[in-house]
């Protein structure tokens, strides 16, 4: 039997490395296979170092399923248990065999890079987490668009569409990438993380949402997903971030953070359902991640995350027979909206059905 190795020559440990302060369980699991000199035995708990894209090592903590001679070395299965706290994310994604940058259209979003324009323009997404750009990062900006068509565009999202010529799409990724910019995803993956003032701020409650952002960020932008994936965080309730609108949003409520989920602002638009508050903010990047590993495994392709509440909930709970929904939407009746309403709490009711299941599945008490 041929197996897929996904880390070579990783060495087991039967105590902890001291890589990592803290773990965090794996709220969905899974199994990798790392390669190692040594034979491990089926049932033994171990830990071992994890080297991630941004070159960083992170410590994982698995039971061993079972172990395979390949050759001089051994081949073994590793059930994993908790990732290093810091790095949740990364190390699912170099423990599943993902790379940072696979062949085109394999294990990545759909990049935003030289979108033709109606105008013959090619638009391209410049990410930029929090909103923050430095003087080199604009000078470059302003030197990709003065070789283009003299613009760019600021989005709601807080990021840049640049808009060039044909001839410069080839160099422009590496352009960006000279002053620490990348390319924005479109589609299918992790967005543009947004964040509004933070500490900065006089209405900040204490936190610093901005530099949350970009944690945020580095952790997780680009982390390919069933379809779109917005995140905002807003440090106070005055919500300048849209947070209640967006799959993943982040509300500071005194020294912590109330994290609504499902929410959307396109052609659907519902205000997202809170699913926990009391959120600290070094623990929001792995909370996040387990919310993403539920909505990857939950949602079906092209599915953003409040349609998928909707249709989990439809299956955990039928909508009740009392007339509750009738009733209400009757109040509306003079007003040409009963269709409406009735469709808006039905699915309310849904979303709701699907939040208490993620509570559940995800181990939320609080």
């Amino acid at each position: 039997m041929t197996l897929k190795i996904a880390l070579e020559d990783v060495m087991l440990d039967a105590e902890p490395l001291g890589l990592a302060e803290e773990f965090t369980p794996v709220a969905i699991p899974f199994t990798t296979i790392v390669g190692t000199d040594e034979e491990a035995v089926p049932g033994e708990i171990v830990y071992f170092g994890a080297e991630i894209a941004m070159g960083d090592v992170g410590e994982v903590k698995g039971r061993v399923a079972a172990s395979e001679q390949a050759g001089d070395a051994f081949a073994v299965s590793i059930e994993v248990l908790e990732l290093d706290s810091r790095f949740p994310d990364l190390l699912a994604k170099a423990l599943r065999g993902q790379t940072e940058k696979g062949p085109e259209g394999e294990n990545e979003p759909l990049w935003g890079i030289g979108l033709k324009q109606r105008n013959g323009a090619m638009a391209t997404l410049v990410n930029c987490p929090g909103g923050l750009l430095t003087a080199e990062q604009m000078a470059k900006l302003t030197e990709l668009a003065s070789r283009g068509h003299g613009l760019v565009k600021l989005t709601h999202a807080q990021r840049i569409i640049l808009l060039l010529r044909p001839e410069q799409i080839e160099s422009v990724r590496d352009e960006l990438a000279s002053v620490g910019l990348r390319i924005g995803v479109l589609h299918t993956g992790v967005r543009n993380i947004r964040g509004c003032c933070g500490a900065l701020c006089q209405f900040s409650q204490g936190l610093d949402g901005l530099g949350l952002s970009l944690e945020i960020d580095k952790a997780l932008y680009g982390r390919p997903m069933k379809f779109d994936v917005k995140i905002a965080v807003s440090d106070c309730p005055r919500n300048c971030m849209e947070s209640y609108c967006v799959d993943i949003g982040l509300v500071a409520r005194g020294d912590s953070y109330a994290v609504h989920v499902g929410g959307v602002a396109s052609s659907a638009h519902m205000k997202g359902l809170k699913l926990t508050d009391g959120v600290k903010p070094d623990e929001a990047v792995a909370f996040i991640s387990r919310i993403l590993d539920w909505y990857d495994v939950q949602a079906m392709k092209g599915e953003r995350l409040y349609k998928t509440l909707d249709r989990v909930g439809a299956g955990e709970r039928s909508l009740p027979d009392d007339g509750a929904f009738s009733n209400a939407a009757a109040v509306f009746a003079g007003f040409g909206m009963e269709e409406a309403v009735t469709a808006h709490l039905q699915s309310s009711f849904h979303r709701a059905a699907a939040v208490a299941r993620m509570r559940a599945d995800l181990g939320i008490t609080r």
